[in-house]
């Protein structure tokens, strides 16, 4: 008798596209030489009634998508060595497994999405007293009185978010994380003004109906929003593909690795923020 899977019919907009990196880890994790291990993203695929086929070309997604997740879990991992009990909020979450490969037993979790991506996150997961699904669109303050600090350090997770939402969308949820949070870690990844300006050359999110509405060159900007932003890292996360020249395609691709990656490093990366 096969398994009646759960819809996805609601997931429109910038929404759907946590359908792309649930697919980018799933198919990772059935490698043999997979960079990322992650085998609830493969339960939760085999449980939705979704078309991933439509992103099975979109390969400098799939890997861009997994190194990113892969460095994402090791600054996370590294905040919680210095911080075990520490309160993490992973902002627009979609159906992000971090929680699962990085708990270490302490720290306090929360989940933050739209009420139709936590309805369908709470069939697929079991939430627990460390581990909260609250839904709520991020750029409603509802969500921010859910959080319980109890003066705890606080890390906030934008992973695949940030180039969603529109320039003063980004700057609102900037100045609210220094006036209810400060002090604050912040751990979001962020396209370049021309990368953010041409949704439909992407491999994936152009199977879908989301558009890209906000870049950054000069990470450095984002200090003028607030006098307590202060930008700690840039984590240039394409320059991994380097180190899998067999993944790249077509396969000529490999021979012009020092070309390409000095062009495109800034077109995708991770910033580490600090905000007091």
């Amino acid at each position: 008798m096969s398994q009646v899977k759960e819809s996805t019919a609601k997931l429109t907009g910038a929404a759907e596209t946590l359908t792309i990196t649930l697919y980018a880890r799933s198919v990772e994790t059935l490698r043999q030489d997979a960079i990322l291990k992650d085998e609830k993203a493969v339960e939760i695929a085999e449980k939705l009634d979704y078309d991933f086929e439509k992103y099975s070309q979109g390969w400098a997604s799939q890997l861009g998508c997994v190194i990113r997740a892969k460095v994402y879990d090791r600054a996370v991992s590294n905040f919680l060595q210095t911080h075990p009990t520490a309160i993490v909020v992973n902002l627009g979450a979609g159906l992000c497994t971090r929680f699962f490969r990085v708990d270490n037993g302490e720290v306090q979790w929360y989940e933050v999405d739209f009420p139709e991506v936590i309805e369908l996150k709470r069939k697929l997961v079991t939430q627990s007293d460390r581990y909260q699904l609250i839904p709520n669109s991020i750029l409603e303050s509802a969500w921010i009185s859910k959080i319980k600090r109890e003066d705890r350090p606080v890390l906030i997770i934008m992973e695949g978010v940030s180039m969603y939402l529109t320039p003063s969308e980004v700057k609102t949820l900037f100045q609210q994380m220094h006036q209810q949070f400060s002090p604050v870690e912040m751990l979001v990844d962020v396209l370049s003004y021309k990368r953010a300006k041409n949704t439909q050359a992407h491999d994936t999110v152009s199977k879908t109906n989301a558009q890209f509405k906000w870049g950054i060159d000069n990470s450095l900007e984002l200090e003028t929003w607030n006098a307590g932003i202060e930008v700690k890292e840039e984590i240039y996360y394409l320059t991994e593909f380097a180190k899998y020249p067999h993944r790249l395609q077509p396969w000529w691709l490999k021979y012009l690795i020092p070309i390409l990656v000095p062009l495109y490093k800034n077109s995708g990366r991770i910033l580490r923020i600090e905000i007091t």
